[in-house]
């Protein structure tokens, strides 16, 4: 790695410092932890690049600092470094403890790698860190307790000993004084590590972020200690390569001395969490909305697992003993889901032989299998002129790629097409179904499309296009109806005549011709011509005739020819009639504007001209709109915008220097007057520009002067007729009119 790794390595040493200074007085005297992460895919000329180390190294960081107590400043991450890079981070972290250990109590230091190594060192591209040296920097680390993970070939050679003397490790708390290391490496001094395409990473990191979100807490009290995560890698990873070549087995090296034992994860410090009911058990698979593998866990108590994971879609496969069992669900902030038997539905198992006999069965763990060849039967094709029973007289479920019925159809699993004049029932779908009046499915890969409603219980991957209404649990595609569309979970789109709902987070765009309403929060579009209504936070654009309102912080556009309503922040552009904010807003351009950080006031001001100048400004100080009339006193009465009132519209902005204000406007006067030889009223307009300097000698109240200029053109000149001036300036095609005005200023806001 070249200097700019070393720069970057300061540049967040720099940050950490800073971050340690401003939050100092915050935090309480305890445990302070630090981590410095390294992913290597480049192992030199004669080795053979990785494709998951640099992954792998980011994936253990991201878990360290969502539920592992390691702050996002008291980590280091490298990626493809030189000896000398590591060493720099050694410094910067070194240096860090060094100034925060007058605030805590004990300090802890997690070292990961993840990459090539010989029996030597770590293989770091040209260079190389050889293990005494390595050990000798970790211990050089002003830490009381060290943590090292080497995910690499022969990295048992690190910890020389097979097994480690084990002493009893303590547990997180500010009362013990505690010193010690604890080396955990991914195989024995003479083993291969192994990375997997399938799972996007290495077996031994896998197991380990698996565990560390829960997996390894056997205890169910949502904490993941060093003897659990330990005894659950090991496991997993020697089960996971057995059967291959070279099977792993992890070693350790433990000597801390205290009470207790060492906490390295807390489950319940998550945003969301995934519990893993109690009467649940086999091997559960979860996987998230593009198919990655999350977590694999072999649950045979009757305890509880809680899992720590993202926000976003999932979905789970548990296999057990006699049959398997799917289902999908949607993590949102501060929620828990439970999964248990009873919001998962059975799926087809496939029968599969090993290749060395017949007669012996092995049933694969990756994918949705379930009940057993024997007990689906698979029929090509499926026809019926009344209906297709779920069914048939050997009382065994259907599979089919083609079913046909002139009324009703249904099957348990179609993997093609279904298509009936009534109505098509299947649990799984992975293809299309059309249907004159409904389709009703548990899970879809593919298409709903019918005369009056589509129903999923679960997901749908694909498209809903109905004539009346759709409904699915979560959708990643699009759901099209003339009357109403209803989901819990959207990505894509939305599209219908009356209503779109979104009963939990939406990503894409909505459509409707009435309304669209999102429960959870929403990025994307929303255009409706009458409105727009998200309950969430809303990042991207709401369009419409009427109204839009988010109810919590907005970040984009609002646009509607009424009103804009944000009940938090807006970060962004409200565009309408009226703009109402309860927060803070960046930009309002309306005829009145509302928000926390601006300006609401009421001007009165009598002008050269002899006129009366009314006008609301009201928005950002940047740019404010401005509303109001400009009246003749003479003319007050039932004639008075008869008799040379006009109309004031435009936008101001605003400077302000202690209690002193300078503002410049521009606008746009409609005049409004009655012709002399009709009874007609008429209306001209003409633009206009003014500045304006104010002073504030109490709260809410503002003294001020203003110079405008109006501009008459030729095609503008009966607004003038009507509308007399004092002062006017000849500039040949056009004239120029000034006035001067002089007011008082009622500060609302």
């Amino acid at each position: 790695m070249k200097m700019t790794c070393i720069k970057k390595i300061a540049l967040a040493a720099l940050v950490a410092l800073a971050a340690n200074h401003i939050f100092a007085l915050d935090q309480s005297a305890g445990v302070e932890r630090y981590g410095l992460y390294i992913g290597s895919n480049d192992g030199g000329k004669s080795q053979e690049r990785l494709l998951y180390a640099g992954t792998d190294a980011i994936a253990f960081q991201k878990i360290m600092t969502e539920i592992g107590g390691i702050s996002k400043s008291n980590g280091i991450l490298l990626l493809d470094p030189a000896k000398e890079d590591v060493d720099s981070a050694f410094e910067v972290i070194s240096e860090l403890m060094k100034k925060k250990q007058k605030d805590a109590k004990r300090s802890e230091f997690v070292f990961y790698y993840s990459g090539h190594s010989d029996e030597n060192a770590l293989l770091l591209g040209k260079t190389k860190y050889d293990y005494s040296s390595l050990k000798a920097a970790i211990t050089n680390v002003p830490s009381d307790v060290h943590v090292v993970i080497l995910d690499s070939c022969y990295s048992g050679n690190f910890i020389r000993t097979k097994g480690g003397q084990k002493q009893k490790p303590f547990l997180m708390d500010d009362s013990s004084v505690v010193k010690g290391h604890a080396y955990l490496s991914s195989s024995s001094s003479q083993e291969s590590s192994q990375e997997s395409d399938e799972i996007g990473s290495s077996f031994f990191t896998n197991a380990m972020i698996t565990g560390l979100r829960g997996a390894a807490d056997t205890s169910g009290d949502k904490k993941v200690t060093l003897n659990e995560l330990y005894s659950y890698a090991f496991n997993e990873t020697l089960s996971k390569t057995e059967k291959t070549d070279d099977p792993q087995h992890p070693n350790y090296n433990i000597t801390l001395v205290g009470s207790g034992d060492l906490v390295l994860s807390d489950v319940s410090a998550s945003d969301c969490v995934l519990t893993l009911a109690r009467e649940l058990t086999g091997r559960v698979i979860v996987r998230d909305k593009n198919s990655k593998l999350v977590a694999e866990i072999n649950k045979t108590t009757q305890l509880p697992i809680y899992l720590a994971l993202e926000e976003g879609q999932y979905g789970v496969t548990v296999i057990g003993e006699r049959s398997t069992l799917q289902g999908s669900f949607a993590l949102s902030p501060k929620k828990t889901y439970a999964i248990s038997p009873a919001n998962l539905s059975p799926v087809a198992r496939s029968e599969t032989r090993s290749r060395g006999s017949e007669a012996e069965e092995q049933p694969q763990t990756g994918a949705a299998e379930t009940i057993g060849e024997s007990d689906l039967l698979r029929m090509p094709i499926v026809f019926s002129i009344f209906c297709n029973e779920f069914y048939l007289a050997a009382k065994k479920p259907i599979s089919t790629k083609l079913s046909l019925a002139l009324f009703r159809s249904h099957v348990y699993e179609a993997n093609g097409v279904m298509a009936a004049g009534i109505g098509n029932e299947t649990t799984i779908l992975n293809g299309a179904q059309a249907a004159g009046i409904y389709n009703i499915a548990q899970d879809v890969n593919g298409a709903q499309a019918a005369g009056i409603f589509n129903f999923a219980k679960n997901d749908v991957n694909g498209a809903q296009v109905a004539g009346i209404f759709n409904y699915a649990q979560n959708v990643t595609g699009a759901q099209a109806a003339g009357i109403v569309n209803v989901a819990n979970d959207v990505k894509y789109a939305q599209a219908a005549w009356i209503s779109n709902v979104a009963k939990g987070s939406f990503t894409g765009a909505q459509g409707a011709w009435i309304s669209n309403v999102t429960m959870g929060d929403f990025k994307g579009a929303q255009g409706a011509w009458l409105s727009n209504v998200t309950l969430g936070e809303f990042k991207g654009v709401q369009g419409s005739w009427l109204s839009n309102v988010a109810r919590k912080d907005f970040t984009g556009l609002q646009a509607a020819w009424l009103s804009n309503v944000a009940c938090g922040n807006v970060k962004g552009v409200q565009i309408g009639f009226f703009n109402f904010c309860k927060g803070n807003a960046d930009f309002q351009l309306g005829l009145i504007n509302y928000s926390q950080n601006g300006i609401f006031e009421v001007a009165a001001s009598y002008t050269t001209d002899q006129k009366i100048r009314l006008v609301l400004n009201s928005g950002n100080k940047h740019l404010y709109g401005i509303f109001g009339v400009l009246l003749n006193p003479e003319g007050f009465g039932k004639k008075a915008l008869e008799q040379y009132g006009a109309l004031v519209l435009g936008l101001g902005t605003r400077v302000e220097l202690w209690k002193f204000n300078f503002d410049f406007a521009i606008m746009g006067n409609e005049v409004i007057f009655a012709n002399e030889k009709s009874d007609k009223v008429h209306a001209e307009w003409f633009p206009s520009a003014r500045i304006e300097a104010g002073f504030t000698p109490i709260p809410h109240l503002n003294v001020f002067a203003g110079f405008g200029m109006a501009f008459e053109f030729p095609g503008n000149r009966d607004a003038f007729i009507a509308h007399k001036r004092n002062m006017a300036i000849d500039a040949g095609s056009a004239t120029l009119y000034p006035e001067f005005d002089f007011g008082l200023k009622f500060r609302l806001r």
